[in-house]
């Protein structure tokens, strides 16, 4: 199309476009319309594609016009964006636009979001403490204490419950009106130590005794306005069992792995943990890294951007605690709160993501497909698939192209590091909290 433009950089990463298309190439698209409506166009009294043009450009006028105003700007912005420096990350918005006669120049403008400029230190040869994680005894105590839980026995005994005991037991709601009340048998309820109403009232119980319990729950029926549901339970005891710790010994080690010492046993615990604390020793060293750059680095971010970000770490919250996300846009207000409080969250990770993908443009850095394919066949052996089947399937649903993204970044993440200046070490107890 013949047309004159001017693109200007705005800030938060966004570009104006003003446009004045020739009165040329709008009567060219015009007449195409009209011819297109000639051919379409069906009305009494005539065989379709028959009807006159005059007919046709007064009964379909405004139709026309539209349609005309439609491609014209279609055409005209897909021409500027394809020859435009800028990468587009949104679809342009009509922000002006004037009259559109046939015969006369046409004149609109739009606004559209980029992909934001992003001004980065010098990321070669950055200074961090080198990050040290140190596996002590006690962990690898633990680690066999939390075996030895995970492979204990419940073992019945003759005498009333107690707290950290097990007790087995049947029970049936009270009928709700015409509705019965729900039974289970079998249920296996363990007596601890938390402030939990319904362990609490079955301390003391021995097997074959039987107790009528109430159990409450609060619940707001409106809001602000909170009502207390209480359901009367009856309670058969079958049995009641305390857990017995195997003791740590060569069987013990024989039983649950395939060594055959428990000094071996240690040795492979205390080995994994190592390993588990190398790997976090070398990403917290990353993590500090590029917390370094992105403090000293300036980032031009549109609010697009940053909104679909807020979406996506909602929709991951939502999906691990369950919440309702129709329910909670019904308040506008609790909703605003809760997007509002995932701004940082949201702010952070793009920046994150930004900068490994401006350092990966700047070092040509890129993703071969033996090294995806690499990927994928590791994922194969995990997860008990052939390699073919699940390249096939990755390539279907696309996500072969973000597995290509995820290790393009990990490889710009492993040049800022390989070219880090690291030290003094710093240690810090692995798997204790770390409060510094």
């Amino acid at each position: 199309m013949q047309l004159q433009k001017e693109v200007k950089k705005e800030p938060n990463a966004r570009i104006s476009i003003q446009v004045t298309v020739d009165k040329s190439s709008v009567g060219e698209v015009h007449e195409s319309v009209v011819r297109d409506f000639e051919k379409r166009a069906k009305l009494p009294g005539f065989r379709q594609g028959k009807v006159p043009r005059s007919i046709i450009l007064s009964r379909y006028k405004d139709s026309i016009k539209s349609e005309t105003i439609s491609t014209v700007l279609s055409r005209s912005l897909s021409q500027i964006l394809k020859d435009t420096e800028y990468r587009i990350i949104t679809e342009p918005s009509i922000t002006e636009m004037g009259d559109l006669e046939p015969s006369e120049n046409f004149s609109f403008s739009a606004v559209c979001d980029v992909m934001p400029e992003i001004k980065l230190i010098d990321y070669t040869g950055v200074s961090s403490e080198k990050y040290v994680y140190d596996v002590k005894e006690n962990l690898v105590k633990k680690e066999m204490e939390r075996l030895r839980e995970q492979f204990a026995n419940l073992v019945a005994v003759d005498r009333k419950a107690s707290i950290g005991d097990y007790i087995v037991i049947d029970y049936v709601e009270e009928p709700e009106g015409e509705k019965p009340g729900e039974k289970k048998e079998n249920q296996t309820v363990l007596l601890d130590k938390k402030d939990d109403p319904f362990a609490k009232q079955l301390v003391g119980l021995s097997k074959g005794d039987s107790k009528d319990i109430e159990l409450s729950q609060e619940y707001e029926e409106k809001e602000g306005e909170e009502k207390t549901y209480t359901v009367k339970v009856h309670v058969d005891v079958r049995e009641v069992k305390k857990k017995e710790l195997p003791e740590l010994n060569d069987d013990f080690a024989k039983d649950i792995s395939d060594v055959e010492t428990l000094a071996e046993l240690k040795k492979a615990i205390k080995d994994d943990l190592k390993e588990q604390a190398g790997r976090r020793s070398e990403e917290r060293t990353k993590d500090e890294l590029m917390k370094k750059i992105i403090a000293a680095s300036e980032y031009d971010i549109p609010e697009t951007l940053i909104s679909h970000e807020i979406d996506r770490i909602l929709n991951d919250v939502a999906y691990t605690y369950r919440i309702d996300l129709n329910q909670l846009q019904q308040d506008e207000q609790k909703y605003g709160e809760y997007r509002e409080n995932l701004r940082p969250r949201a702010l952070e990770s793009l920046k994150y993501e930004l900068t490994l993908a401006e350092i990966a443009r700047t070092e040509n850095i890129s993703v071969g497909d033996k090294e995806v394919d690499e990927e994928i066949k590791g994922f194969a052996t995990r997860q008990k698939k052939k390699f073919a089947d699940l390249k096939k399937q990755m390539t279907e649903n696309e996500s072969i192209e973000n597995l290509r993204h995820r290790l393009r970044m990990l490889k710009a993440l492993n040049f800022v590091h390989g070219q880090a200046k690291l030290g003094p070490e710093k240690h810090i107890e692995f798997g204790e909290e770390e409060n510094d």
